[in-house]
């Protein structure tokens, strides 16, 4: 009895040394981050639009960009991020409220003070202008676009 005690402890060890590894391999090692700062172009902060980050398992984050420029994007994976930038126009027919048949027409939108456009090339996450090394925990980056 003693024997295989010992036997099956041998092989116990390695077994979980495999599923560890593996474990650590899916999640990633370097753990997760949220990152936060303000988005300008040309030195004036964005209004209006989203932030992007695709993070080391390549998987998207999004955030809202507020009225002083300011984004959080939460659960990044670790390492190297890539961003892209999206600010279209408030007033196109993307964001008209569509009306439904017996319905009363939906509300104008609020106008959004200050919005101006940015290069279309700022919005392409697979062709990125902007990275980022995220860290686990809080991060700061503050994404000046030129």
């Amino acid at each position: 009895m003693m024997i295989c005690t010992l036997s099956s402890a041998r092989h116990f060890r390695p077994a979980m040394a495999i599923l560890l590894l593996t474990f650590m391999a899916v999640l990633g090692c370097g753990g997760r981050g949220d990152v936060s700062g303000t988005v300008s172009y040309q030195g004036k902060p964005l209004v209006f639009g989203t932030v992007q980050f695709e993070g080391s398992d390549k998987l998207l984050r999004q955030g809202n960009i507020a009225s002083d420029g300011g984004y959080t994007v939460r659960d990044v994976a670790s390492g190297e991020a890539t961003i892209a930038v999206n600010s279209a126009n408030p007033k196109s027919s993307d964001f008209q409220a569509i009306q439904k048949e017996g319905q009363p027409p939906p509300k104008p939108r609020p106008e959004v003070k200050g919005w101006f456009p940015i290069p279309a090339e700022y919005q392409d996450i697979s062709k990125p202008k902007v990275s980022y090394s995220v860290k686990s925990g809080q991060n700061t980056f503050n994404i000046e676009l030129k």
